[in-house]
């Protein structure tokens, strides 16, 4: 401690004294807070690695009279027409250069709109004029087939055209551009899709994790608890606070560096989604499968979480659906509002009805985050000390 200044009062030189006596009981409680901590970490077991439950398909109905389907046979789509693709292993197709992508933009097609071609043409006019030498691109449409045998189909046939990755892409999607599949290109995940928003009202934002993630995806449309699935948040990986937009740079919290640009999820449709075909000989077939229940998306993130693939969303692709983007939403949602409203559909809560009610979703939510993130002790098994939360002052030299 520095000396005392002789010119000062007795007073004064109370004041200083208990002021250091303050500041050396302020580090030593910090300390034994650090120690604490440490011991925590040490002792508190480790969340448990998530274990997705295995997705199996539902068995066929029970028709009186009518034997039953043979297993893995081919059915009829909506038209009783029935499609036998060749088997890709035969295909005369020769396969893309070294190093050079193949992508197939692959279009379930169930209306068509002028809205829809208007946008594709312009989004394939500027792939032909900007050929970007990463990758060679095509396209194929499938006309009035349920969406799973669409699917199917549609991967068959960019397997058997020795497509590296299929283009999946829903015909109300619109004002697509080059750059947005680059992003998704530049990503290099196995299953990475563009963002949209839902065309029903409240235009939820369909990029979602589950609260359990013990419950499979499929089950989530019929589960009506309050605690289903949630819209990813946009959070520092570091500090957990909550950013502005998906594209930062830096967390206004911690100052940390961060890219949360890109978000693992637990389901995304599939408006306009990258997958790279070598995915399909990990996952059990049928590839995609849909009932009342539940719609083939769901299934197929089972299916890809089952064989340990992650999928993926890229933030910063904002898509337009039927008319649905990030600057018409907040028009359409209170459109939508005002008839819910109209129509009683709505309830109303009492401001501390609604403060509590967020206030459990966003603790669930926390809850939820948490569980998905490694945990980083502050004190290794080796004793060296990782970077501590700012404000907290470990002294641990005093407690080896």
């Amino acid at each position: 401690m520095s000396e005392v200044p002789a010119n000062i009062t007795p007073h004064e030189k109370s004041l200083i004294e208990q002021n250091v006596k303050l500041m050396e009981s302020l580090g030593q409680a910090q300390g034994q807070i650090g120690y604490l901590t440490n011991r925590l970490n040490e002792i508190t077991p480790k969340m448990p690695t998530p274990v997705f439950p295995k997705v199996e398909l539902p068995a066929d109905p029970v028709v009186p009279n009518t034997p039953p389907f043979p297993p893995n046979s081919v059915r009829a789509d909506s038209e009783g027409i029935v499609t036998v693709m060749p088997d890709g292993a035969s295909s005369p197709v020769l396969p893309p250069p070294e190093g050079k992508l193949r992508i197939m933009i692959a279009v379930p097609m169930l209306a068509v709109s002028y809205e829809f071609f208007e946008s594709f043409l312009k989004f394939w006019t500027e792939l032909c004029m900007k050929r970007d030498p990463r990758y060679e691109i095509t396209y194929h449409f499938a006309y009035r087939k349920p969406v799973h045998m669409a699917e199917e189909y549609l991967v068959k046939t960019a397997l058997f055209n020795k497509c590296t990755h299929i283009l999946l892409m829903d015909d109300d999607i619109f004002d697509i551009t080059a750059a947005d599949l680059n992003k998704l290109v530049e990503a290099k995940r196995p299953f990475i899709s563009g963002v949209m928003h839902a065309s029903k009202f409240p235009h939820a934002m369909c990029v979602f994790r589950r609260f359990d993630t013990s419950k499979r995806v499929i089950d989530m449309p019929a589960d009506n608890s309050m605690y289903r699935l949630y819209e990813v948040p946009a959070l520092c990986p570091h500090c957990g606070f909550a950013q502005a937009h998906w594209d930062a740079h830096y967390c206004p919290a911690c100052g940390e560096e961060i890219d949360i640009s890109i978000q693992e999820v637990d389901l995304t449709p599939f408006p306009f989604t990258l997958i790279d075909l070598s995915i399909f000989s990990k996952i059990k077939k049928p590839w995609f499968h849909c009932t009342n229940e539940y719609p083939t998306d769901s299934w197929f993130c089972d299916r890809l979480m089952e064989a340990g693939i992650k999928p993926a969303a890229h933030m910063l692709v904002r898509l337009n659906h039927a008319g649905i983007t990030d600057e018409t939403k907040p028009h359409f949602s209170g459109m939508g509002f005002a008839k819910m409203n109209k129509t009683k559909a709505v309830v109303n809560l009492a401001p501390d009805q609604m403060e509590v009610h967020q206030t459990l979703l966003y603790n669930k939510m926390q809850e939820a985050e948490r569980s998905v993130k490694a945990k980083t002790p502050i004190l290794t098994s080796d004793g060296v000390i990782n970077p501590p939360d700012k404000g907290l002052t470990l002294l641990t030299s005093c407690y080896k």
